[in-house]
C-alpha cells in the first residue's frame, strides 16, 4: 500500500544545510543537473489556514468532504503521487514529503479546522451513507490529531515501512510512476531532494533524543545496517537507481540519448543527494545510539505507557487495553493449538513433539516448491481462488492482480493504481519454500484478501478518502479473515498440510497479541519475546525469522495487534448476523456490506453492520 496510506505524514521541504554543501564541495565533482528537471524545489505552495477555512465554509456536505480531504492530501506530495492527484498541485512537482516540525504543527492546525467544520453539519440532515461518511471522517480526523499529540514517541527512523528510510525507498522503487518522460524527470527531481528529507528527519531525531525519547539502541542498529548498505553501494547498485533504470529503459518513445542522460542524472542524484542524506542520518543515529535505552519497549519511556495505549487504539480502532489484548492472545493460542493437535493426530504425528518439530514434518510431507516454480505456483493458487469467488462474493475488483517474485524477500501487497493501469501486485519470495504455507499467504495477500478488499475499495463510488484510507484493523483483519474464510468455504479440502499452514498463520497473529503487549506493556526483553514467539508458532527459522518478527514489533509498536483484533470483529459480526437472521442470512450479502463501505474503523463498521442486520429482518 502507498506510504501515505500508512502514516499520512503531511510534510514540507527545507533546503539542505551548509554541511551538505561542504560534502559536495569536498568531493571535487559537480552535482549540477545535466538535464532539465522540474524545479528548483522550494517551499510547498499551499493556502494558509485562513484560506483553507474560507474555502471550506460555504460547501455542501459532499463537497466539503472531497475538498477538505484534498486540502490535507495537498500537504503530502508523496500522497499526491501515490493517489494520482499530482494535477491538483502541479506547481509542487518534484518534491517529497516534509518532516519539519513547523509544517507538521501547521498541518495539525489545518486538520483540526477541518474537524471543527465537519461538526457543523447536522447528522439528522444527512442521508444514511453521508452519516457513515461523517462518522468515518470524524474518526480519521480525531486520529490524526491524537497521533500528532504523541508524534515525539513515534520511531521515525526504522527498518520497516512505518518509518524512514524504508518508506522513501518503497516510494521510489514501487510507487513512483515511470510511464512517461515527464514521470522520469519528476523522479530525478525528487531524487535530488532525498537529502533534504533525511536531514529534516535527523533534526527531528536529535530533538526527540534531547527530550529523552530516543528509540531503543537495538532498533537503531537495525536501521544503521540498512544505511550502511546504501552508503557502501555504488550509486547504480541502489534501489533508487535500479527501479529508475528498469522504468526508463521501457520508455521506448523517448530517444536513446535522452534516456542515457536521464540515467546519468539519476546516478548523479543518488551520489550527490541520496547518499549524502543517508550519511547525515547515519551520523545522527550513531550519536543517538550512545544515549539510547537498551530496553526494547516503549514502556520505559516517560509517558510511554500512555503512548502505547494510544497506538493500540490507533491500530485496533478499539478501546481495548494492553492487558485485555494480551489475555486474548493467550486464549486464542490455546484454541488454535488444540485445533493443530487434532490435525497432527489425524496425520499420525507424535504427540510429544514441539510445534517446530511437527511443522518440520508438515513441510517435508507437503513438499517444496522450487524457486523457479514459486511465482507460477502462487499464480495458480490465486487463479483458482478467483474461479471460486462467486461462492461468497458478488463484488470483485476490476483490477487484476499479478505475482512478482523477489529474491530478497516478499510476502506483501501493493494495490492497483487508481486509473487501473497498474494491477495489484503480490510480492512473493522467489526462493524455494514449503508448499503447505503458500495457499494461506496467497489468500491473505491477494484473493480474497488484500487485493479483493483494496481493489474493491478503489472501485467504489464513495468519497475519495473512503476509497484510499486504510484503517489497520479493518484492512489487516479482512486479510486474516480471508484465510479463515477459505477454510469455511472448504478450499482446503483434501489438503491437510495447507490447512495446518492456515492454523500456523493464525497462531502467528495470535502470538503477536501476546508478544507485542509483552514487549511494550509488560517489560519483556528481546530474548523472552523471541522464545515465546518461536514456541507459540513453530516456524522454521529458515523461512520466518523469529528475530526478524520481534524486531518488527519493537520498531512498530501496536501495529501487529490489528490483524487478529480485526478478524475476530468481522467473525463476530458474521455470527451476530447469522444468529439474528437465521435462514435469511446471506454470506454474499454480508460480504457486500463489509466490503462495500471501504476501510472503516471497527466501531463504524459495527454500526454499519447493525443497521444492515435490522434492514434484513
Amino acid at each position: 500500500m502507498p506510504p501515505a496510506a500508512y502514516a499520512f505524514a503531511m510534510v514540507r521541504r527545507l533546503s539542505a544545510p551548509a554541511v551538505l554543501a561542504l560534502l559536495l564541495a569536498c568531493s571535487g565533482e559537480s552535482p549540477t543537473p545535466s538535464v532539465e528537471i522540474p524545479g528548483p524545489p522550494g517551499a510547498l505552495t499551499l493556502p494558509s489556514l485562513a484560506e483553507v477555512q474560507a474555502d471550506l465554509a460555504p460547501l455542501s456536505f459532499d463537497d466539503f468532504v472531497e475538498r477538505s480531504f484534498l486540502q490535507l492530501t495537498r500537504r503530502s506530495p508523496e500522497a499526491l503521487v501515490s493517489w494520482q492527484l499530482e494535477d491538483q498541485l502541479p506547481e509542487n512537482a518534484g518534491r517529497l514529503d516534509d518532516l519539519s516540525e513547523g509544517f507538521v504543527v501547521e498541518t495539525d492546525a489545518v486538520a483540526e479546522a477541518i474537524r471543527a467544520q465537519l461538526e457543523t453539519y447536522d447528522p439528522t440532515a444527512l442521508t444514511e451513507e453521508q452519516q457513515l461518511t461523517r462518522d468515518a471522517y470524524a474518526w480519521f480526523l480525531e486520529d490524526l490529531h491524537r497521533t500528532f499529540e504523541y508524534r515525539d514517541y513515534n520511531y521515525q527512523a526504522t527498518h520497516v515501512i512505518n518509518g524512514e528510510p524504508a518508506n522513501t525507498e518503497l516510494f521510489f522503487s514501487e510507487i513512483h510512476p515511470l510511464k512517461t518522460e515527464a514521470d522520469a524527470r519528476a523522479y530525478v527531481a525528487r531524487l535530488w531532494t532525498v537529502d533534504d528529507k533525511l536531514i529534516q528527519l535527523s533534526a527531528q531525531l536529535k530533538r526527540r533524543a534531547d527530550a529523552g525519547l530516543a528509540p531503543p539502541r537495538m532498533a537503531i542498529n537495525w536501521v544503521l545496517g540498512r544505511l550502511t548498505f546504501i552508503l557502501d553501494a555504488g550509486p547504480t547498485r541502489t534501489p533508487y537507481y535500479g527501479a529508475f533504470e528498469y522504468g526508463v529503459n521501457r520508455l521506448l518513445d523517448v530517444p536513446p540519448a535522452t534516456r542515457s542522460e536521464l540515467l546519468q542524472e539519476a546516478a548523479n542524484a543518488v551520489r550527490y543527494a541520496v547518499q549524502p542524506g543517508y550519511a547525515v542520518l547515519n551520523d545522527t543515529l550513531l550519536d543517538i545510539a550512545a544515549v539510547a535505552p537498551t530496553a526494547v519497549g516503549v514502556g520505559v519511556l516517560e509517558g510511554g505507557v500512555d503512548y502505547y495505549a494510544e497506538v493500540l487504539r490507533h491500530h485496533t480502532t478499539t478501546a481495548s487495553t494492553a492487558d485485555e489484548i494480551h489475555a486474548l492472545g493467550i486464549r486464542e493460542l490455546a484454541r488454535i493449538h488444540a485445533e493443530m493437535r487434532s490435525r497432527f493426530d489425524a496425520l499420525g504425528y507424535p504427540s510429544d513433539e514441539t510445534l517446530e518439530e511437527s511443522f518440520a514434518r508438515v513441510a517435508e510431507d507437503g513438499g517444496l516448491a522450487p524457486a523457479a516454480e514459486v511465482v507460477q505456483a502462487y499464480t495458480d493458487i490465486i487463479r483458482g481462488a478467483e474461479a471460486r469467488m462467486s461462492e461468497a462474493f458478488d463484488l470483485q475488483p476490476s483490477a487484476a492482480v499479478t505475482v512478482i517474485g523477489s529474491a530478497s524477500g516478499g510476502g506483501f501487497y501493493i494495490g492497483p493504481s487508481l486509473d487501473g493501469e497498474r494491477p495489484g501486485a503480490f510480492y512473493a519470495s522467489a526462493n524455494e519454500q514449503p508448499r503447505f504455507a503458500m495457499a494461506t499467504l496467497a489468500y491473505h495477500e491477494a484473493v480474497p484478501g488484500h487485493h479483493t478488499q483494496i481493489g474493491i475499495a478503489t472501485d467504489l463510488e464513495l468519497p475519495f478518502f473512503r476509497r484510499v484510507i486504510n484503517a489497520t484493523a479493518y484492512t489487516e483483519g479482512w486479510a486474516l479473515y480471508a484465510e479463515r474464510l477459505a477454510y469455511d468455504l472448504d478450499w482446503y479440502d483434501g489438503d491437510p498440510y495447507g490447512d495446518l499452514g492456515r492454523l500456523q498463520a493464525e497462531a502467528f497473529r495470535a502470538a503477536r497479541l501476546v508478544v507485542d503487549t509483552g514487549i511494550h506493556a509488560k517489560g519483556w526483553d528481546f530474548t523472552r519475546a523471541r522464545d515465546y514467539f518461536q514456541e507459540a508458532t513453530g516456524f522454521d527459522p529458515r523461512n520466518i525469522s523469529a528475530d526478524g518478527q520481534i524486531a518488527r514489533y519493537i520498531a512498530w509498536p501496536g501495529q501487529s495487534t490489528a490483524y487478529m483484533m480485526g478478524m475476530l470483529k468481522i467473525l463476530e459480526l458474521r455470527e451476530r448476523a447469522q444468529a439474528a437472521l437465521g435462514p435469511r442470512f446471506d454470506l454474499v450479502a454480508f460480504h457486500r456490506m463489509v466490503l462495500g463501505g471501504g476501510s472503516l474503523p471497527l466501531p463504524v463498521l459495527e454500526a454499519r453492520a447493525r443497521r444492515w442486520i435490522e434492514a434484513q429482518r
